[in-house]
């Protein structure tokens, strides 16, 4: 794989993916609040390693890591084919969504092996070990899932170019997206999030879909009904599995949703220019210390 293939990867991953989990899982948790009973909603029956307790960095912070695997829920040793992590600054009414790239090692060991070996709570692991980090909660699901919640959220909007339209497309064996800005459904939205093989390769287009996604999160924000998120919330209820309880979820969400101006940013490791294909066009990262410093610059500093 090139270089800009990897790089777009990451880009595109950010875009489509970020956003939509994260709102799905807090808010309709908050919506859920004055609906009925939450019991046993969204618990994992196992944990594979039990997460390590860490010393909270700054009490204001609430981190989730997202995993996203291309293999349904239900398959034993399926591999993370994206990580993220969404933090949420409740003083600072910040929220951080972290791409991390699934080929990435850490103390020699893939991110994508790490949680096919050792479970979610493994992955947590090393993520806090390799980065320095304090996270305690994890939310995994698959890509139809995924692309069930897009679906009922509306779909999402990006700017496609001729190659991404053209790949799409040839996935889906019809003609159903052109260039320019298309709203694309929930399987389109995960080829197009899947592709890394075309597409643009400019930061501009990057920067666009980025203040695309801040748009969506703002107007789930100001639109977001219990009337609406109910069949969502039944989705999300049944497609993930996650160790966060419902007092913690509630709480997040809340603050998500309520939070009067809420600052939005995305964060992508590896970091451009600090990483490297190998002439065997292994991936390796060549600065891992600068990448540490970034993400824990971006979650938990100004």
């Amino acid at each position: 794989m090139k270089d800009s293939e990897i790089r777009k990867r990451l880009k595109k991953a950010i875009c489509c993916l970020s956003a939509v989990l994260i709102l799905s899982v807090v808010s309709g948790a908050v919506l859920l609040n004055s609906i009925g009973s939450t019991n046993g909603w969204g618990r994992t029956e196992k944990q594979e390693d039990e997460i390590y307790t860490k010393e909270q960095i700054d009490k204001f912070i609430t981190s989730v890591l997202i995993i996203v695997q291309n293999q349904p829920l239900s398959s034993d040793k399926a591999g993370a084919d994206m990580v993220f992590i969404a933090s949420f600054d409740s003083f600072r009414q910040r929220l951080t969504m972290a791409a991390l790239y699934s080929q990435m090692e850490i103390n020699g060991a893939a991110l994508n092996n790490i949680y096919a070996n050792s479970g979610p709570g493994g992955l947590v692991n090393a993520v806090n070990d390799g980065f320095g980090l304090d996270i305690e909660y994890y939310a995994c699901t698959d890509t139809a899932s995924l692309g069930a919640m897009i679906d009922l959220l509306g779909g999402i909007t990006v700017k496609v170019d001729f190659s991404e339209a053209d790949y799409i497309n040839k996935a889906l064996g019809e003609k159903s997206v052109n260039a320019g800005r298309e709203k694309l459904n929930g399987s389109q939205s995960m080829i197009y999030a899947m592709d890394d093989i075309s597409g643009e390769e400019q930061m501009g287009g990057l920067k666009r879909r980025l203040e695309l996604v801040e748009s969506a999160v703002k107007n789930m924000r100001r639109t977001a009904t219990k009337e609406a998120m109910l069949p969502l919330l039944s989705l999300v209820a049944g497609s993930i599995k996650t160790n966060l309880d419902f007092s913690a979820l509630h709480d997040m969400g809340y603050e998500i949703l309520k939070a009067e101006e809420m600052e939005y940013r995305n964060i992508w490791i590896p970091a451009d220019d600090s990483w490297k294909l190998d002439e065997n066009g292994q991936f390796t990262i060549e600065d891992f210390e600068t990448n540490k410093k970034q993400l824990y610059n971006g979650l938990y500093k100004e």
